[in-house]
């Protein structure tokens, strides 16, 4: 029930009036009338919208800081490479000093070799550097011939020293000319002591040079022995490693060539990075700059939003509040529905309070009664009583009494046990010689429904009669066998069920080829539990389905609601039919698809219920309802008034009938014109337009019955035939297994249409399954004597329900 604002103001309060129902109060005066329920919606979705936009507001906060983050790391790693990129340079800076020491080691050993006269730029071979060592060797024996005989061995000379031949030469001469000069002086004669003065200077100068002469030796004999020992080691370097030396310096050349050309590559790379690390450093830095702004920004905005929040929140728990008020204004007003649908429509029901007639209910006073209920076919038991014989004896005389007639009467009783049949065969042996014979004979065994098993066909009819006529759960039916001595187990009973389908299946089938050839048929469903389902990931949530004609019940329970299971039961129809059912969509698609084959009769009962759904909960649209509903119950009644008058064997109806025809036809027609003339007047969203609206939009099918008398204005009959497997559903909450369902679905069709037919349905099951194990456990092949409509008057006198 839905309560709109054209009936409540916003102050709403709950009166009781002196009938004890409650009502919306009048005294107070009500505002400006108000839609609490769209208010209240309006300020949810504000509410709604401002947590939205706060967090929005927060995520955009949170993505700032984000990329706040981003570009840290990214600078983080920029700094990372420069420093990476100083430390390249740096090594290269290495590299160039290695390089340099190098170059000096390089212009060591090429000093070395020119040294001793072999071209560095040249890979000289061993054999001329054996020759340039044979060369010098000669330049030492040369030196050692030239000069003198040491005498001793003074401190050698430095190694500037003037060349000791060069000075040789110079003394010889300096000698021969003081002779020379001392001649001379003896000639001239005044000259001599000068002379002897010049001569002890000389002789001092030739010891002075003598001295130095052999200190020129000393230092010759130790620049020999130095040059030697160069001589071994150039030796050794030249005899052994030349040609490595040779390699090693050629390729230290070229090592300091690529070093020097890498150094310069690295110089330049370091150049252009750092220059495109100046520019990145300063776009982050720019960047860091504007994105610290926007964070400051957005950190302004969220103080303003957190502050607009806390507004919002004090709102909302105001509107809360005020929510939870209205909700159980609401929920009060929903409870008074009750209240108010018996105000409209009576105590128990939606139907209308009718005049009464002033009988009372019940026998009435003088009139014939029907006396007791004759029951001929009920088996009787004589029970007979004598008396004790002391009793049937004299007390005085001790004579007997003599019989005198006797006294009978009747008393119904139900013996209901469990026995044990205990089946004895006697063996006959063959007591001549004739071989022709058996030797031995028995009786034929007992047919049994199915092998090895101890149970009768009495206990599975039994069985199949409480679970599926009477509605008890399984559960129940085993306890009922255990109280009567025969307990078995529910798990025996439902592991059965796979057993009975193929016996039950061909009577179901043969009962929907049969409806498929009726003219007016009847549809609805409902709600059935199979717990399986939920194994397929599903609800456990089935539909259970029924089609309904004048002598046939048939039921189907799918998970489906789709026009595919209609198309199932009603897609085989043998001509057109006349669907009576509820305004579902499933059975329009189903009338689209069969293109003529199915025509829809909707139900007014249903099309009734919309107004009173609609004026439910709002005292203002009461009598407004009441008058639709009267003009439909008038309706009702004209159809029943054309029906008493209306005979199918006929072809053309009597006079009576199309005077009730013509006004039922006038009164349908204005009902319609009034609703359209009604709804041209109201808004769209107006409560009363919604029903008139369907009422219009749904004429068509509304009017089938007023052409055609054998069909009934509403659904009720395929809604009653639902009772009993609705029972059956609240008892035993559905069932577990397809199989389960599909057995379900199989009994109540077989056990429904043969209860519409008054057929005993213990004695019918109790054939059947006789006929079944008879057959070898399979289902007779002619099934015209187990069907209704096809099996004869006699037959059908002794399958007869007793009544």
């Amino acid at each position: 029930m839905s309560i709109r604002g054209e009936d409540f103001g916003t102050d709403l309060t709950l009166a009781e009036d002196d009938a004890g129902i409650w009502s919306p109060s009048q005294t107070t005066p009500v505002p400006a009338p108000r839609d609490l329920r769209s208010l209240y919606e309006q300020e949810r979705a504000r509410a709604d919208a401002a947590e939205a936009r706060c967090e929005e507001l927060r995520r955009a906060e949170m993505a700032s800081r984000s990329r706040a983050g981003s570009l840290k790391s990214q600078l983080d790693a920029s700094r990372t490479k420069l420093k990476a990129a100083e430390a390249g340079i740096e090594e290269v800076r290495r590299a160039s000093k290695n390089a340099l020491a190098l170059q000096a080691e390089v212009t060591r050993l090429e000093t070395l070799l020119s040294e001793a006269g072999v071209e560095s730029s040249k890979r000289s071979t061993v054999m001329s550097l054996r020759k340039e060592v044979a060369r010098l060797r000669n330049e030492v024996a040369r030196l050692r011939e030239a000069a003198p005989a040491p005498e001793a061995r003074p401190r050698p000379a430095s190694r500037r020293s003037r060349n000791p031949q060069e000075k040789l030469a110079s003394l010889r001469e300096e000698n021969a000319r003081l002779k020379k000069e001392a001649r001379a002086a003896k000639r001239q004669g005044g000259r001599t002591r000068f002379l002897e003065r010049e001569v002890e200077d000389f002789r001092w100068s030739l010891r002075k040079s003598h001295d130095h002469i052999e200190r020129l030796k000393f230092h010759h004999r130790e620049e020999i022995d130095w040059l030697k020992k160069d001589i071994a080691w150039l030796r050794d370097v030249v005899g052994q490693s030349a040609d490595k030396h040779l390699d090693e310096i050629a390729s230290l050349h070229k090592k300091f060539d690529r070093r020097h050309a890498a150094a310069a590559r690295l110089l330049e790379t370091r150049d252009r990075t750092i220059a495109w690390l100046r520019q990145r450093n300063e776009r982050l830095r720019a960047a860091t700059a504007r994105a610290t702004a926007l964070i400051a920004s957005l950190r302004e905005r969220n103080a303003q939003l957190r502050a607009e929040v806390r507004e919002l929140e004090a709102e909302r728990t105001a509107l809360a509040s005020r929510v939870e008020t209205l909700e159980a204004t609401v929920a009060k007003a929903r409870a008074s529905r009750t209240a108010l649908s018996k105000t409209m429509f009576g105590r128990k029901s939606e139907r209308q309070k009718k005049p009464g007639t002033g009988r009372k209910r019940g026998q009435q006073r003088g009139a014939p009664g029907h006396g007791r209920t004759p029951r001929p076919d009920l088996r009787e038991r004589q029970d007979k009583r004598n008396p004790p014989k002391d009793a049937r004896v004299c007390s005085r005389c001790g004579k007997p009494y003599a019989p005198n007639g006797e006294h009978s009467t009747s008393l119904i009783e139900i013996a209901a046990e469990a026995y044990k049949r205990m089946i004895v065969r006697p063996r006959w042996r063959r007591t001549c010689e004739c071989e022709a014979s058996p030797r031995e004979v028995t009786a034929p065994p007992v047919t049994r429904l199915f092998d090895n098993t101890p149970y009768g066909i009495s206990v599975w009819s039994c069985v199949l009669f409480e679970r599926y006529v009477s509605c008890r759960p399984l559960h129940r039916v085993s306890a009922w066998l255990a109280a009567m001595g025969l307990p078995v187990s529910p798990g025996t009973l439902a592991g059965s069920v796979k057993r009975f389908v193929p016996l039950f299946e061909p009577v179901a089938k043969a009962i929907l080829a049969h409806q498929n050839e009726a003219a007016v048929r009847h549809a609805d469903e409902t709600t059935w539990r199979v717990q399986a389902y939920r194994k397929k990931g599903r609800s456990s949530r089935g539909w259970l389905w029924t089609s309904a004609t004048a002598d046939a019940l048939y039921f189907h329970i799918d998970p489906s609601r789709s026009a595919e299971v209609a198309m199932m039961l009603f897609g085989s129809v043998k001509g057109i039919v006349i669907l009576v059912c509820d305004r579902l969509s499933t059975y329009k698609r189903l009338a689209r698809q069969l293109d003529g084959k199915v025509v829809l009769q909707w139900c007014w009962a249903h099309q009734r219920r919309s107004f009173i759904d609609c004026a439910a909960g709002h005292v203002r649209l009461t009598r407004w309802c009441e008058g639709w509903i009267e003009r439909i119950a008038e309706i009702y009644r004209l159809n029943d008034d054309r029906l008493k008058h209306y005979d199918p064997a006929l072809d053309r109806q009597t006079a009576e009938f199309d005077a009730a025809q013509a006004e039922l036809k006038k009164a349908v027609d204005a009902l319609f014109a009034d609703a359209e003339a009604e709804l041209a007047g109201l808004s769209a969203k107006a409560l009363r337009a919604k029903p008139l609206r369907s009422l219009l939009n749904h004429r068509e099918g509304l009017c089938v019955f007023v052409g055609n008398p054998q069909v009934p204005m509403d659904n009720n009959f395929a809604e009653r035939a639902l009772r009993g497997a609705v029972i059956g559903r609240q008892q035993s909450f559905g069932s577990d297994s397809e199989k389960g369902a599909e057995f379900t679905a199989m009994m109540y069709t077989v056990t429904g249409t043969l209860e519409m037919n008054g057929i005993d349905v213990r004695r019918w099951l109790r054939e059947w399954l006789t006929a079944c194990a008879k057959n070898g456990g399979d289902p007779p092949e002619d099934l015209g004597p187990w069907l209704p409509w096809t099996m004869s008057g006699k037959r059908r006198r002794e399958l007869t329900a007793p009544r």
